[in-house]
């Protein structure tokens, strides 16, 4: 073979070495850059229990997933199991059994309810409590879409987005007073969470819905830490909190005076913001209501008490940590007068927990909400239940 035939053999052979090289010499770049990255912005992979990133309604939960939550005060540990759908409740079909009455139940934590079991959920009781007296052969199924941190208006996405294929016969919404306005309206959400934007979807004060798809970094960040098992177990040698299986909350140090300060405005005569907030939760609801009708379902609203407006050691104690409130300003029922009014001039049917609270709490020895998580005890969630058999029942809410 001649030098030149040598030449042609060896240069293609020359050329894919080369380019092999390259194709290795950039995935390594890529690997470095994402380490890099994920280490300089301080990037950790989102826990299994925390929510995703939801286009449409915000957030939502992890689906299958398991973990045990603590409170670090030792008020309850409790395994904590997600559905096929990602809510805390047992599996439900999305289509509707023949002779079943569906009853969907919208809220945030006070119904997610991580703190106790499933079955002492006041969802799942107040089940087994309506099954137990249900007339010939009417079959009830509740189907707990409680979430932490929602509001009004992602309740009100999440039905029209998911809530509606379980294709509910009523949707009871379970409106905690303590800080869905807050959650509701912007200015409020920014004050409260020390943030200069909000990336999640919120109604303005003259209606419109402000969708922002959440932040794009957000969503990118997101994806990166739920598909990059390389940069996920890097960024937990740096301090990341990987998935853990044992979540602990409930740190009394860690609600600032600024966090607890904001919701407290609830019960002060409200000024422009607030107003503002109030007129978002109306227009909220209204739009829920709105959309329920249309699916040819019923809309109900339970008010649930915050429990400062129960308890007056805990009313007591947050004034003492913020003494420079006029005390003379502050009127505990106002939050509930308000949203009561809210739902009449709506026409919307609505159970007043507040004095069942309150009467329960002189009776019994045990709490009904946990005095330092705040959510409710099994003596809340059983109270909850019966409250809600006997007030639907009555208000003629079951077929």
């Amino acid at each position: 073979m001649n030098q030149s035939a040598e030449q042609t053999v060896s240069r293609p052979i020359s050329c894919l070495g080369r380019l092999i090289a390259l194709g290795f010499g950039l995935v390594f770049a890529l690997i470095l850059v994402e380490i890099a990255g994920r280490v300089a912005l301080g990037f950790e992979p989102l826990p299994r229990w925390a929510q995703d990133v939801n286009d449409r309604i915000g957030y939502e939960l992890w689906p299958d997933t398991e973990y045990v939550y603590v409170s670090k005060s030792g008020e309850f540990e409790n395994t904590v199991k997600t559905n096929s759908r990602g809510l805390h409740d047992v599996e439900h079909t999305l289509s509707k059994p023949d002779g079943v009455f569906r009853i969907l139940i919208l809220s945030d934590s006070y119904a997610q309810a991580r703190e106790v079991p499933v079955e002492q959920n006041f969802a799942r009781q107040l089940e087994q409590q309506l099954n137990d007296n249900a007339p010939g052969d009417t079959v009830y199924e509740v189907i707990n879409a409680g979430q932490f941190g929602l509001g009004t208006t992602q309740e009100y996405l999440y039905y029209t987005n998911e809530g509606d294929r379980y294709d509910p016969d009523l949707v009871l919404v379970g409106f905690y007073v303590g800080n869905d306005v807050v959650d509701n309206h912007a200015p409020l959400i920014k004050a409260w969470n020390a943030v200069d934007s909000v990336d999640f979807p919120y109604f303005e004060p003259d209606g419109t819905l402000h969708q922002p798809g959440m932040a794009t970094r957000r969503r990118v960040l997101s994806w990166l830490r739920h598909n990059s098992y390389l940069a996920s177990t890097v960024s937990d040698a740096f301090g990341g909190t990987g998935q853990p299986d044992r979540v602990e909350v409930g740190d009394p140090g860690a609600i600032t005076e600024r966090a607890l300060r904001v919701p407290m405005g609830v019960y002060l005569p409200p000024d422009a913001v607030w107003q503002a907030g109030w007129d978002v939760t109306a227009h909220a609801l209204s739009e829920l209501n709105a959309a329920v009708t249309q699916d040819g379902a019923a809309l109900a609203v339970f008010v649930i008490p915050d429990r400062r407006q129960v308890y007056d050691t805990d009313w007591d104690a947050t004034l003492a940590r913020l003494p420079d409130l006029d005390v003379d300003t502050l009127d505990r029922e106002r939050p509930t007068h308000t949203v009561l009014a809210l739902l009449e001039h709506q026409a919307i049917p609505a159970l007043n927990l507040l004095d069942l609270f309150r009467a329960a709490d002189k009776r019994a020895d045990e709490r009904l909400y946990y005095a330092t998580d705040g959510h409710f005890t099994p003596a809340g969630h059983t109270l909850t239940a019966r409250a809600l058999a006997e007030w639907l029942t009555s208000a003629g809410l079951l077929p």
